[in-house]
Parts: C-alpha cells; sequence; structure tokens
C-alpha cells in the first residue's frame, strides 16, 4: 500500500555517576529509567558511564514509486525471537481496553529495513523460506500443481531477501550469517500434545508448525500439509515452551491416512557464524512452458549441505499441466554431534553423502475427465526432509476417470511403492472400477483390485507411532524444561568434542510381522453403494473380498452430515480381515478394526473475529483466545459450542504400544458480560510388550478460563494449567499454573488505571526414585496503578510479593520471600520545567530492608527535546520478578532526550524547497 510517511523515533543520551570509594564500574541501570546499554563507555576509572540509544520506525512513500518500511534500536535485545508476535505469559493476563497488539518490521537483529517497488522487494529482517517465499503453486486452474517441490528448503532466519517479479521472470535470493542448524522433526499423533522437541536452544519464533497427511498405502509420500498459526493454532505449554495445540489432533484423518505434526526449526549451535544463502527462479517462456531451479548452499562448518533442483511446466491445457522436477542433495552426516541423521538411507553413513531424486506429475482437471499421475524416484543418500519423497523410495500413483454418459463413471487407480534401500520392500496395487449414478440419490460401484506385496527387511514404509516416544515424552515431563519451542534449558553438549549434540526425532519405523521374502497375492472384488438421505446426510457403505490368492476381506461404512456451510460431521468405520494393511504395514495373522469419527472444517485458522468475543469494550478477543487456548468445533446453542474428540489405535505390528485419547471441550459467550471456555483431554498409551520397561502412562490436561466484565470500569480473568502423568512403573508428575487477574479503567474520567494479577505455580516430580520427590511451590502478587488527578500531576504504585518452597533432593526443603513498595511522583512545574520523585522499599528474608530514594529534574528545551538530572540518595538491586521497570540503584546522572514523528522530514522538505525557490 502506497501510503504517507508515518514515524516515530528517540534519540537519548545518559552519563552516570557513583559516590565513593569504586572497586568496580558503575553499575547498571543507575535511573529511573532502563539504562543504555549498547552504546556505552566507562571512565574515570569506572566510576561513571555515558551511553546513547537510537530507536525509530518509520513507513511510507519515498521517491513517488518507492515504499519503505524501516526500524532500528540500538539497544534491542537481539536474537530473543524471530518473527515476533505477543506472547500472552509476558504480560498481565487482562487488560484494562480493547487494545490489539501487533507487530511490524520483524527482525532477530537491531535494524529492519523493506523497500518495495511494485511486486519486487528487497528486506533486510526475518523471513522465511520455502512455501510463501514466493513458492509458484498452481497452473491455470491447476491450484495443487507445484512446481518446486524436491528443491524446496524450509528456513527461519534472520538475513537479506530479495525477490524480483516483472513480466515472465519470478526470482528470489537469500543470505543469512548465523551460527544456526536447520531440524526437521516429525512426531505421530499425540493429541493436543504437549509436543516435545529434542533440543532446547530452539531459537523461539522460528519454528513451523504443519500437519502432515500421508497415504494410507504409500506413507512415504506426502498428500497434503496443513500449516498451522501461531497463537491460534498452537500455542506453549507455559512450564517448559513445549507445543501444545488448540485442536485435538487425530491419528488418521477422515480417508484412514495417517496423519503427523512435522515442526522444523533453527537450534543455536554456538561458535562462529557461517554464511547460507540460496537462489531461484521460474521463467515463462511462453504462455506454455515455464522453467525454473534453485540452489542452495549451508557452509556450516559442522554440517555442510548444497540442494541444486531444476524444473519444467508444461501447460498442455487449460486444465491440464506436467511438471517435470529434478534434485541433487550434498551433505556431510554422521561425523560429529551436529550432524547425525537416523533416516534408513543415511544411518550407515559417515561423511560425504549425496543423493539424487525426481518427479513427473501430470495433473488434469476437466468436466468430462480427471486424471492425476505421479511418478518419483530418490536415491537412498538423498536428504532433503521438506521434500515430499524421502530418500531411498521409488513411488508411483495414478487416479483417474471418465464419464461415459450422465450415469456411468470409468475409473482406475495403481500404485507402486518401494523401498531402494537394502532390502527393502515393494509393494503393487491397481483397481479398475465402474461408478452408476442411479438416481439423485443413489449411487452404486463395481470394482476388480489387485494387490501383491513382497516383504522387506526394512520397514515398508515410515508408519505412524501412536504417541510418538514414550520414553522421550517421559523424559521431557520428568525435567520440566526440556523441549521447549520458546528457548527454555541449554542445548546439550558432547564432552568429548565440545559441539552441540544436535538431535531430531523421526516417526517410529514398524515392521510387519511376516517373515522377510513372505510374497503375498490377492484379487478382489468390491461393492460400494451411496445414498443421500437428505441435501445434507449422505451414508455409504463398501464390501469388498478375495476371488484369487490370499485371503483379503474390507467392510466399511461411513457417513456425513452437513452440519453448517462450511462444517461437516464424518465417521469412519472399517474391518479388515485375512491380508490386512493399516498405516503402510501388512499382516496376514489377525483382525483390523479402525474407527474415525470428526469434524471438518474449512474456516481459515489464522483470522479471528474479535467483536465476537469481546467483553464490551474490556478485553479484545484475541487475548481472550490466548487465555484459552480453546478454539470452537460445533455450536450446541446460541453462544454455546463444544467440541469432542475420542480416537483408539490398536496396532497391528511393530515395536508400538496401543493407544487410546478422549478430549472434551466447552465455550460460552452468549452473556455480552461473561466469556468461559474449559476442555479436558486424557490420553493413555500402553506398555510396549518388547521391550522390558513398562512404558504405560496416562496423561490428564485440563485448562479452564473464564472473563467477566464486573462493570464499565472492573474487568477480572481467571485462568488454570493443569497437567498431569502418571507413569505405572515410575510415578506421576503433576504441573499447575493458575493466574487471577484485575483490570480497573476509569472510563469516564481517566484518572485512574490499575493492574493486578496473583499467580500459583506447582510442581511436583516423582519419577525418580533415587532422588525421591521434587516440588517447587510459589505465589507471586503483582500490582501496579497510575493516577492522574490533574493535568500537572503524574502518580504511580507498584506493589509486588513472592513467596516460594522447594524441596529438592532427598526431601531438602529450601523457602524464599521477597516484597516491593514503590512509587513515584512527577509534577510539571510550568510548561517546560518538571520534579519526580521515587521512592522503593524491599523486605527480604529475616526482616532484611532495603531502601531507595531519589529526585529527577526535566527541562524542555524546546518541542520534544527534554533534558533531565536525578539523583538518587540510596538504592540497591532488587529482585527483578519484583522490580520491573523500576530502577533503583543509588548515583546520580544526566539524561538528554529526543522524539521525533513524520513532521520533522515534513519540515525538512519545506525547508529544502524554500532554498531551491530562493
Amino acid at each position: 500500500e502506497m501510503r504517507e510517511m508515518i514515524a516515530a523515533g528517540l534519540i537519548e543520551g545518559i552519563v552516570n555517576f557513583r559516590r565513593g570509594a569504586q572497586l568496580q564500574p558503575a553499575v547498571r541501570r543507575d535511573g529511573f529509567e532502563q539504562e543504555l546499554e549498547h552504546w556505552s563507555r566507562q571512565f574515570n576509572s569506572g566510576k561513571a558511564n555515558v551511553a546513547v540509544r537510537t530507536a525509530f520506525y518509520l513507513k511510507g512513500t519515498v521517491r513517488g514509486d518507492l515504499l519503505l518500511t524501516a526500524a532500528y534500536d540500538s539497544d534491542k535485545e537481539t536474537r530473543e525471537r524471530l518473527l515476533r508476535d505477543v506472547n500472552p505469559d509476558e504480560f498481565y493476563p487482562v487488560f484494562g481496553d480493547a487494545s490489539l497488539r501487533s507487530f511490524d518490521a520483524r527482525s532477530g537483529s537491531r535494524l529492519y529495513v523493506r523497500v518495495d517497488k511494485n511486486k519486487s522487494y528487497a528486506l533486510w529482517g526475518d523471513f522465511v523460506t520455502g512455501d510463501g517465499f514466493s513458492q509458484p503453486i498452481g497452473q491455470g486452474s491447476v491450484a495443487s500443481l507445484k512446481q518446486r517441490s524436491l528443491g524446496n528448503y524450509n528456513r527461519s532466519a534472520t538475513g537479506l531477501r530479495l525477490h524480483h517479479e516483472e513480466g515472465a521472470l519470478s526470482a528470489n535470493a537469500f543470505v543469512i550469517n548465523d551460527t544456526l542448524k536447520q531440524v526437521v522433526e516429525e512426531f505421530a499423533s499425540q493429541g493436543s500434545g504437549p509436543y516435545r522437541l529434542t533440543n532446547n536452544a530452539v531459537l523461539e519464533g522460528s519454528e513451523k508448525v504443519e500437519v502432515i497427511v500421508r497415504d494410507r498405502y504409500q506413507p512415504s509420500r506426502i498428500v497434503a500439509v496443513k500449516p498451522l498459526a501461531r497463537l491460534a493454532d498452537y500455542t506453549f505449554e507455559p512450564f517448559s515452551g513445549r507445543i501444545l495445540l488448540t485442536q485435538f489432533l487425530g491419528a488418521f484423518d477422515d480417508n484412514l491416512n495417517p496423519v503427523s505434526l512435522r515442526i522444523t526449526y533453527e537450534v543455536d549451535q554456538g561458535g562462529t557464524a557461517f554464511w547460507s544463502g540460496g537462489v531461484d527462479g521460474q521463467l515463462k517462456v511462453s504462455g506454455q512452458v515455464e522453467i525454473g531451479g534453485s540452489a542452495i548452499k549451508d557452509q556450516n562448518p559442522f554440517a555442510p549441505y548444497e540442494l541444486l533442483s531444476a524444473n519444467a511446466t508444461w501447460r498442455i491445457a487449460e486444465r491440464t499441466a506436467l511438471v517435470v522436477e529434478a534434485a541433487r542433495s550434498t551433505s556431510v552426516v554422521n561425523t560429529n554431534p551436529v550432524n547425525q541423521s537416523g533416516s534408513a538411507g543415511l544411518a550407515g553413513v559417515i561423511g560425504d553423502a549425496a543423493g539424487n531424486a525426481w518427479r513427473v506429475e501430470l495433473v488434469h482437471e476437466g468436466d468430462k475427465s480427471d486424471a492425476r499421475l505421479f511418478a518419483g524416484r530418490s536415491d537412498p543418500t538423498f536428504n532433503n526432509p521438506a521434500a515430499p519423497l524421502q530418500g531411498g523410495r521409488s513411488e508411483l500413483q495414478f487416479n483417474g476417470g471418465y464419464r461415459l454418459t450422465d450415469s456411468f463413471k470409468l475409473y482406475g487407480d495403481a500404485s507402486q511403492t518401494q523401498d531402494r534401500n537394502d532390502g527393502g520392500g515393494k509393494r503393487l496395487l491397481a483397481g479398475l472400477g465402474l461408478r452408476w449414478f442411479a438416481t439423485e440419490r443413489l449411487t452404486l460401484d463395481l470394482g476388480l483390485r489387485a494387490a501383491r506385496e513382497t516383504i522387506g527387511t526394512l520397514p515398508n514404509s515410515t508408519a505412524v507411532a501412536p504417541f510418538g516416544n514414550t520414553g522421550g515424552l517421559a523424559g521431557s515431563i520428568a525435567s520440566g524444561s526440556a523441549g521447549g519451542a520458546l528457548g527454555y534449558g541449554s542445548q546439550a553438549i558432547d564432552p568429548g568434542t565440545g559441539l552441540a549434540v544436535v538431535g531430531a526425532s523421526l516417526l517410529t519405523p514398524a515392521q510387519s510381522d511376516l517373515p522377510v521374502g513372505t510374497r503375498l497375492s490377492s484379487d478382489t472384488l468390491r461393492l460400494g453403494a451411496g445414498y443421500k438421505v437428505t441435501d445434507r446426510f449422505q451414508l455409504g457403505a463398501e464390501i469388498e473380498g478375495e476371488f484369487n490368492g490370499d485371503k483379503r476381506r474390507r467392510v466399511a461404512l461411513g457417513g456425513d452430515y452437513q452440519f453448517a456451510e462450511r462444517t461437516r460431521l464424518y465417521g469412519r468405520l472399517e474391518h479388515q480381515a485375512g491380508w490386512s494393511t493399516l498405516g503402510g504395514v501388512s499382516t496376514t495373522n489377525r483382525s483390523a478394526n479402525v474407527l474415525v469419527a470428526g469434524v471438518d472444517t474449512s474456516y481459515l485458522k489464522d483470522t479471528q473475529l474479535f467483536s465476537e468475543y469481546r467483553l464490551r469494550d474490556a478485553i479484545s478477543g484475541r487475548d481472550l483466545q490466548l487465555a484459552s487456548g480453546i478454539r470452537h468445533n460445533l455450536d450446541l446453542a446460541e453462544g454455546l459450542r463444544a467440541s469432542a474428540a475420542y480416537e483408539q489405535i490398536n496396532v497391528l505390528s511393530g515395536n508400538t504400544a496401543r493407544a487410546n485419547a478422549v478430549a472434551l471441550g466447552l465455550e460460552y459467550t452468549r452473556d455480552p458480560l461473561w466469556r468461559g471456555s474449559t476442555r479436558l483431554e486424557v490420553r493413555r498409551a500402553g506398555d510396549v510388550e518388547s521391550t522390558p520397561d513398562d512404558e504405560t502412562f496416562t496423561t490428564l490436561l485440563w485448562q479452564v478460563m473464564a472473563a467477566r466484565k464486573l462493570d464499565r470500569d472492573w474487568t477480572l480473568l481467571a485462568r488454570n494449567y493443569l497437567l498431569r502423568t502418571d507413569y505405572r512403573a515410575r510415578g506421576d508428575v503433576l504441573q499447575d499454573r493458575a493466574q487471577l487477574g484485575v483490570a480497573y479503567r476509569d472510563t469516564d474520567t481517566n484518572l485512574v488505571n490499575a493492574l493486578a494479577k496473583v499467580e500459583y505455580k506447582l510442581e511436583t516430580d516423582s519419577s525418580n526414585a533415587a532422588v525421591g520427590t521434587l516440588k517447587s511451590r510459589a505465589w507471586i502478587l503483582s500490582t501496579h496503578a497510575d493516577y492522574h488527578p490533574s493535568r500537572p500531576w503524574w502518580l504511580t504504585g507498584r506493589f509486588a510479593a513472592k513467596w516460594q518452597a522447594d524441596q529438592f533432593e532427598n526431601g531438602v526443603p529450601s523457602s524464599f520471600a521477597a516484597k516491593l513498595v514503590a512509587g513515584r511522583v512527577v509534577y510539571d512545574v510550568t510548561e517546560n520545567w518538571d520534579v519526580g520523585l521515587l521512592g522503593a522499599t524491599t523486605f527480604g528474608q529475616y526482616g532484611a530492608r532495603q531502601y531507595a530514594a531519589g529526585v529527577e529534574v526535566g527541562y524542555l528545551l524546546q518541542q520534544n527535546l527534554w533534558l533531565s538530572a536525578g539523583f538518587n540518595a540510596t538504592g540497591f538491586r532488587g529482585d527483578a520478578d519484583l522490580t520491573g521497570y523500576e530502577y533503583t540503584q543509588r548515583g546520580a546522572y544526566v539524561r538528554l532526550r529526543f522524539k521525533f514523528d513524520e513532521t520533522l522530514f515534513r519540515r525538512g522538505d519545506r525547508e529544502i524547497n524554500r532554498a531551491l525557490d530562493r
């Protein structure tokens, strides 16, 4: 948007002095305000300090055709997070107004600059590569066809990004100079979570969370990817920062395809910064032909990596397109703790690993006919976790149909999947059918299907293991700090090399219980029927049985109910006997029963109707959403929404456990003065029989939130988060966090504004018998108020207290208590002069007290230019949880501050124009 310039900024400098003999440098935070740190120098033998800060934000049109966005803060905390967004746990749980918080100019460095011209731009700041980084999707109406997938590269980082788009050419380039290592982890469904990452040194904001759907017969192939929005579709468990979904994630979709959660993020491996970069481009040679390619180079000294790809697209007709792509990866693996790889093709490789991959995709979407063809092949050493084709695979899939008449449609499908690693298995499926639209409501199907499979030494596919690695999950809960996406904990270090140990969690592979080399063969006849009971309610049934070869029986029932315009309820029940297949794993000696039921909605989850959630003018919808972490699924009545989920997973074979889960949720929004929501989820994973340990555990997750607009001035919010995990063989772990927040805003006169919160934290861990029960209990109280009785008077006050009791190893107790009382008074003597007083007292253990008192005088030299001097006669260094922004160190200081906005630049333009006129 080409808009008028808007700007806000400040320049300030400060000189600090300390009294008496100095045996150490001037202590930070000596004045009333936060001390400047980045541009600072000490002098007079460390007895004084001088510092300068500059900060600004501006956005607007320059030179007529360029849109400039820029931001800079010399004292900004860098690398604290990428793609900054509101974290609700950093502030009071409730505010006195309905203001919405958002961020522009996101950058992990102190500088952000973006210059746009038409559809092209140059950017220095935070960005994400891969889809969204001008990844071309679609040819005409064939919107599902990607031109670059094997060469797709997902990174989140701070650096230089260039995009050019004009005419037939679209091109991109990026450069990163940092110490970041990309990690891709994929987890089987654990319901809503929490999902524990393998690493601790996760760069906050770098995570990219996606729901992955794999083909039920070819799970190595990804058929759908659904990105999730931060703080809308997922939040963070408050104790350890593990990822917590706001909706239940089932293990299978409505077509019984396995579902998993893929998380891509950056880990700070430490050491010296290195360069990473890449380029990609697409060129339309003609109206029908387009070519493109990409090149990626990561110069990580411990894990060098290169990825090259090329693609060509032929638009055969308006609704028909063909894409051909080839890619080559070069990497160094398994030589140090940073570059370990556990994939089947790379597990036995030490050192250089290079592999190729190719794919061909043809899509046709016509009125009478439709067809989709995918053929792909990859070397075992091909290494790109973001690609839809894993290393060491050979995949072929075709499905299509042709409308013979208005009443008959001929359709067919075929697929071949092969593991190209040593001893890998192979599966071939093919079918042909005829669909008869007997009436407007009744549809009948008749089909033939042939199936052939050879059992290999390695898993025939990557199968979904219920609830992932239970041992890893247990370890994360027991530690209370591992695996967080908010940077909790320290990364493990290898003592032999001193390098960070960077690991990744992969889906647990499942092996068939049939002997290696077993050949299965079956030809079946399939009958199906579908009936539309009403325009919203449909039923379907299938029966399939063999007439040649191995026994293969299948019975399926299903139903769909269109509950609302964009929401449907669905259910699928399937029984398999003889040769049965679930999640890509085949067996012949047991039956399989699968039940899937759920709600499917097409509402975009990253868009929120804020007004729907507001308590009049008290709380913004997003704050409430973040507070509750619960989204609705089903409208029971006006203002009453419910969600429910249940799943049970019986593993056919493999070294995994049986699991089941149930979740219930309720949200109330009918009364404009009340909001409330709750969600209860219970998950249970059984024992893995082939291991000596008992891995059985049961997890209960309960969230509850209630908000009340007491009157026009008072607002109250309460919320509680409880997570209890019971390990049958080890004990239990309990985490509970309760908050009560109150906000007061004098709506009519705006004289008084106040915030307060009470927080209770409890953690107990009895899962390690060697150290006994570990326990931590804490109460935190914080209040803050502003009083503005008249134009010259400003009064602020703060009271905070903290009580904490811990029980360490073998029952050793420890306790802590502290309180803080602080106040500030500012009086505008004249339009140019003001004076301020600060007083603060802390009450510590065993009657210990500390005091701080100071005075500050300020003078407005000219508009927006302020000179002030202050002196704290006494002072102390307080607990950061209590003091907040009240800095209480003893000492004197002089400060000069200047603030500006876009009018500063406009005055400069007018002066230049007058000079030109003269």
